[in-house]
């Protein structure tokens, strides 16, 4: 005989812990919901406290409207709310909270003191709870604004508490929840204590520059780009890091929407892929950018901590994010340059400065290699006006190892990376040249068969036409064959058969470029340039960064890979004891 299965209501006091588990799951929810709270309030000082990574202790004090007296135990009851009154309300959300949810469950899960004063009242009100519970309740001096303590979080739920992290983990957590805060309301000044220490101070003057040099230091919020855009309703605003400014992570990457720090995979996406290949591989770029939607077209009511939202026509927005950082990006300052000749006659200048013998010219490696002068139009020695230059002045030394071309600069040492910077040129002669324009071809005197792996030979099926503007002509030969009539110019110098399979496995392997004709260029680019351990000749190697001053990603290949390390004279005079 089967026991009989019993309906029940759960008690008030289990109930409230069950709810408060979809709201508050460790410290940092906890310190999300107050700094929600205290942002509303029109708070404009928050100061956060934590102990043991705020297992022990979080508390949240601010400068806001406070809350009247006669509601304080209302504002714990589950659903209580000042922010939303009806249905349609939750389609025009201005706040950051809006459920009633958050402090019932904090509540339910610690407990909890609260003191607040309205400038109207002469003293404040302090409450203090147990189990959800108010327990006491008294008048006292106060500031105008609300405190609120919580101590000993899931004390009363250990199943709850062994699942969490070291304190060190939390506490981490914590502040870079407040960084995210701090950059997405730069006239609040943010003072955050971890343990007893400082961890994060902000001006509040409402410069997000200041507030970026806060958590990122003076040197990188100096570099930083302004982001302005607007399209359709959408405006995309903040700063972003120029292609030499990145980390390892996307941990560096703060998105807003009207106001709210969110996690969504499409923006994050859509903002490193404006960076496209001028990032080295697995670098990810620093960002605070906040979008401005209408309330309608966004949907802030689909997570529990309210870290996600739903956008009505996504897309548009990831496309608003990536054009607003390309923009940003393209309109980066220009260094000064100056045309004052060195005493060695080799400073490098911009392109229309430099007199030279175009391609093809009376410099056989020189021609061959394909160092002659670019511009964004393919056409060779014509100078842009508005081309962008990214690297400083720099005077040519010599070669290092037959595979670094040594540079003086203003600050320091320069060591660029002869075949990545000659990469990066000749991508972007590929991508300049317009497709009407036949590509650099050369010719074979008789047709070579090439057999492929069936991965290698879906490749060229792939990319066949691309790679066919591009030079490398070839038409399909039974199965997993192919017949080459034609090569680009520069790849067939060596054998042509490991050369064309070589350039297959690579294409195969990118990733770095998304455009199907940019990948194949900036792998063709790659088999067709210097390689590493050729010499080149005092002209050839100014030539060659005169040529890489005038590409739209000078620092970087089109894999990634930077094209250049600084070494700068500060450093090297510390090593010499100068320092």
């Amino acid at each position: 005989m089967t026991a009989r299965t019993m309906i029940r209501v759960l008690a008030p006091e289990v109930a409230a812990r069950i709810a408060a588990g979809e709201v508050v799951e460790r410290p940092v929810s906890v310190v999300r919901e107050l700094l929600d709270n205290a942002i509303d309030a029109g708070a404009s000082r928050i100061t956060l406290e934590i102990e043991e990574g705020g297992l022990s202790l979080i508390r949240v004090t601010d400068d806001g409207r406070g809350i009247q007296p006669e509601e304080l135990e209302l504002a714990f009851e589950r659903h209580a709310t000042s922010k939303i009154a009806d249905l349609d309300d939750l389609g025009h959300v201005h706040t950051l909270g809006f459920r009633g949810e958050a402090l019932p469950s904090i509540a339910a899960a610690s407990d909890l003191e609260i003191v607040s004063r309205v400038e109207a009242e002469p003293v404040g009100v302090t409450a203090t709870l147990v189990e959800g519970r108010v327990v006491r309740r008294a008048a006292r001096p106060a500031p105008r604004g609300t405190a609120i303590t919580v101590r000993d979080l899931f004390l009363r739920v250990p199943a709850r508490r062994k699942f969490l992290g070291a304190p060190g983990s939390e506490g981490r957590q914590v502040v870079v929840l407040a960084s995210h805060y701090a950059l997405a309301y730069p006239g609040i000044a943010f003072h955050v204590v971890s343990g007893g220490r400082r961890a994060l101070t902000t001006s509040g003057d409402g410069d997000i520059r200041h507030a970026f040099a806060a958590i990122y230091g003076a040197e990188t919020a100096a570099a930083m780009l302004d982001v302005d855009f607007s399209d359709g309703g959408i405006c995309v605003t903040g700063i972003c890091g120029p292609s030499s400014v990145h980390r390892g992570n996307r941990a560096a990457i703060s998105l807003f929407v009207n106001g709210r720090w969110v996690q969504s995979r499409p923006l994050t996406f859509a903002l490193v892929d404006a960076y496209q290949a001028q990032l080295p591989i697995a670098r990810f770029p620093v960002a605070a950018v906040n979008i401005a939607i209408p309330d309608e077209d966004v949907d802030v009511n689909v997570h529990p901590a309210k870290a996600e939202v739903r956008f009505r026509d996504e897309r548009a927005v990831g496309r608003a994010v990536r054009r607003a950082i390309a923009l940003a990006l393209e309109a980066s300052r220009p260094v000064a340059w100056s045309e004052a000749a060195s005493p060695a006659g080799i400073l490098a200048r911009p392109l229309h400065a430099v007199p030279g013998p175009p391609l093809g010219g009376p410099q056989p490696l020189q021609a061959a290699l394909g160092l002659g002068r670019v511009s964004p139009t393919g056409s060779a020695g014509q100078a842009v006006p508005t081309q962008r230059d990214l690297l400083p002045m720099l005077r040519v030394v010599g070669q290092l190892n037959a595979t670094y071309v040594v540079c003086e600069g203003p600050d320091g040492m320069y060591l660029l990376d002869q075949h990545a910077a000659h990469e990066r040129v000749v991508y972007d002669r590929l991508l300049a040249r317009p497709e009407s324009e036949p590509a650099g071809v050369q010719p074979l005197l008789e047709p070579i068969v090439l057999e492929l792996e069936p991965v290698l030979a879906a490749t060229l099926d792939e990319h066949r036409a691309s790679l066919g503007r591009l030079g490398l002509d070839t038409e399909p030969f039974g199965e997993r064959a192919a017949v080459i009539r034609s090569v680009p110019a520069g790849l067939g110098a060596r054998d042509i058969v490991e050369e064309v399979t070589a350039l297959l496995r690579k294409l195969e392997g990118e990733r770095r470029v998304t455009d199907p004709f940019g990948r194949a260029a900036a792998t063709v680019a790659c088999h067709s340039s210097v390689r590493a351990g050729m010499l080149l000749s005092m002209e050839e190697m100014r030539r060659l960064v005169e040529d890489v001053e005038h590409t739209t990603a000078p620092r970087t290949c089109p894999h990634g890979r930077p094209t250049l390390v600084h070494l700068g004279t500060d450093a090297i005079e510390r090593q010499f004891g100068r320092r």
